[in-house]
């Protein structure tokens, strides 16, 4: 047999062992972005009849056996790269590969998407305060220079959009560069302020129930947010269907998206009790801080009042929680959480990509020098690739917001990578006889092929639309798996001339 330093890059990763429980934490739960789930994504899409807080209750009890199989495959496995070394040493390497490169492409436009329409929050937190404390500086900012960029924003605003985005992006992979350990504390503390800003605003609706429609009425006046006296928890129609169907919704932000935390496996301190614990823990407060946000708003306004009033948009509960504050420096703390839970998201990405990409170049997949490291333990040309491949995509929504908002639709790219990492996780329990792998593994499949397959038939998604399928959308996975094929049989290829076997890789656990 060749020798590890023939079969991989290296003997040794030379990524350091830095990331605690709470950076791990931290990490999936940016992954999980419940912020984002708060905001405009979901509950405007909700029909009547359908129950948000019942439906993240059934999404994450859903989300359980993809639970247990990833903590026991990180407990089993922990390498940089996670699902990606799972699926290639148990099921196909040349199958994992392709679709580990194909789900960066899709990560990468994301994370793109997301930085840009990340002005929707900014406008959102402009108008609220703007409106409701008469301030026409802030008012000013919403409808010139932050304007909402689902309403025909200019060039010069797109522009502007692309810029501060650029820019925060160029920060955070500079300090992801300068020192590993730097990139985690980042998604630590922005994922801490976040969190916190998401509980205070908790706390405020809470504090506000008693006269919740009498406090609540400035906001719904300056936004002629429709109104109802009818106050009731839950709908007299009450529709299992209506609420099942915001399942998806849920797993397009939320409960599905657990594998930051064992992408950066390799980095656990205290390396045992952080990969039984982070995935689990986050999970858990997700659920939580979602579940409970919902929950609240059916319990303090009504279901009534709600949903008459989420599809609106600007009514959500950030918004209300901004609302219901009246204090100036409450108002903006609470603001400042929705918007940073975008740059959060980002955060956690630039950490995330980076470390596929390290393992990819480490099987010799991609090119070798992707996997150097410096002497504080970060993969500089990794962040580089991630910095410019996102920079490119981030000029989309510059030429084209329906462009942009149409690369949505490419969730279904990590919808089936999603599978695979846990089909990998039930071939590895029939190979070693773990029962408990097995059975988690079976079903958490069949729940993400559900949602593989909605992500591809759903309009809400946006893959599929009323009129047939986005070719915007279809063009976009159709190169990504195209380029993957590429990139992966160019290097077989290459590596095979220079009597080296890429597939060799894929028959052992790379070295830490």
């Amino acid at each position: 047999m060749a020798s590890s330093s023939k079969i991989f890059v290296r003997e040794s990763s030379g990524l350091i062992k830095d990331v605690s429980l709470t950076d791990a934490i931290m990490l999936n739960l940016g992954n999980l972005s419940a912020g984002e789930a708060l905001f405009e994504s979901i509950s405007p899409y909700v029909t009547q009849g359908g129950v948000l807080w019942l439906a993240s209750v059934l999404a994450f009890v859903l989300s359980i056996p993809q639970i247990i199989v990833y903590t026991l495959m990180t407990l089993k496995i922990r390498r940089t790269g996670g699902d990606y070394v799972w699926i290639t040493r148990n099921i196909d390497g040349r199958l994992g590969s392709i679709l580990a490169l194909s789900y960066l492409i899709q990560s990468t436009a994301y994370f793109a998407i997301i930085a840009f329409f990340s002005a929707s929050s900014v406008n959102a937190v402009l108008c609220v305060i703007g409106k409701l404390d008469g301030n026409p500086s802030l008012l000013y900012l919403a409808s010139h220079i932050f304007v909402n960029p689902y309403c025909s924003p200019t060039l010069d605003q797109r522009l502007i959009f692309y810029g501060i985005s650029a820019l925060f992006f160029g920060i955070v992979i500079a300090l992801n560069i300068r020192k590993a350990s730097w990139g985690y504390k980042l998604v630590t503390g922005l994922g801490l302020f976040s969190i916190l800003s998401l509980i205070l605003g908790i706390i405020v609706i809470g504090i506000n129930a008693s006269d919740f429609t009498t406090k609540i009425a400035p906001f719904a006046s300056a936004f002629n947010i429709p109104t109802t006296s009818s106050k009731v928890f839950f709908p007299s129609d009450f529709s299992i269907f209506a609420t099942l169907a915001l399942l998806p919704m849920f797993a397009l932000y939320t409960y599905p998206w657990i594998n930051a935390g064992p992408a950066v496996s390799a980095e656990f301190r205290n390396a045992e009790k952080v990969a039984k614990l982070n995935i689990i823990i986050a999970s858990l407060l997700t659920f939580l801080l979602v579940t409970g946000a919902f929950l609240e708003m059916d319990l303090v306004a009504g279901y009534n009042f709600n949903i008459s009033a989420y599809p609106t948009f600007i009514y959500n509960f950030w918004t209300v929680a901004i609302a219901l504050a009246v204090n100036p420096v409450l108002q903006w703390i609470i603001g400042l959480g929705v918007i940073l839970w975008n740059f959060y998201t980002l955060s956690y990405g630039v950490v995330m990509f980076s470390r596929y990409v390290f393992a990819l170049s480490f099987d010799r997949v991609l090119p070798e020098k992707f996997s150097e490291v410096n002497k504080y333990g970060s993969p500089v040309y990794a962040h580089l690739l991630d910095l410019t491949i996102t920079l490119i995509l981030l000029a989309v929504p510059v030429m084209s917001v329906s462009a942009a908002t149409s690369l949505y639709g490419t969730t279904i790219l990590g919808a089936v990578y999603l599978l695979f990492g846990v089909l990998a996780g039930a071939v590895y329990g029939f190979k070693n006889k773990e029962r408990v792998l097995q059975i988690a593994g079976i079903i958490a499949a069949g729940y993400l092929s559900y949602l593989a397959y909605e992500a591809a038939t759903n309009p809400l998604f946006g893959f599929m639309t009323s009129s047939g399928v986005n070719m915007i959308t279809l063009t976009f996975v159709v190169s990504a798996y195209a380029f993957a094929i590429v990139v992966y049989f160019a290097s077989w290829y290459k590596h095979k001339r220079e009597g080296i076997d890429v597939s060799a890789a894929f028959k052992e656990i790379p070295p830490e």
